[in-house]
């Protein structure tokens, strides 16, 4: 099966992510003042690791279209990955303002289950 992940399925899936950031360059280079391009090519940078040039990617989408939320949830994924929790729920808060609660629920739940690990790793600490 690892032939198979590591050198068939890989391979596939980088040309077609690499197809894919062509063509969204392609769409930015004839309208670079397209927000939906710039989400979608910071969504592949960020697939790809790249989470700075996804960051600025959903920034200039925002800056381009301040009520797209898609950026906004994506930012606050990276951003609570990174354990920058604060800047996970700017974005929460305004991708809910703009309609969209995935992000705010993800993080609630995420949150309630950290502090519920908190409290219980400092209740076996009294117990020894």
């Amino acid at each position: 099966m690892s032939f198979w992940r590591h050198d068939v399925i890989r391979r596939v899936l980088d040309h077609e992510v690499q197809a894919e950031i062509a063509e969204q360059r392609a769409t930015l280079a004839r309208e670079p003042e397209n927000p939906g391009a710039h989400f979608a090519l910071g969504t592949l940078c960020h697939v790809q690791g790249r989470n700075d040039e996804a960051i600025a990617l959903y920034l200039r989408a925002i800056e381009l279209d301040p009520n797209y939320a898609a950026p906004h949830v994506s930012l606050g994924r990276i951003w609570a990955v990174k354990g920058a929790y604060d800047e996970a729920l700017k974005h929460a808060h305004e991708a809910e303002r703009l309609g969209d609660r995935s992000l705010m629920e993800q993080l609630e739940r995420y949150l309630k289950v950290k502090s519920e690990k908190r409290a219980s790793a400092v209740r076996s600490n009294g117990r020894r």
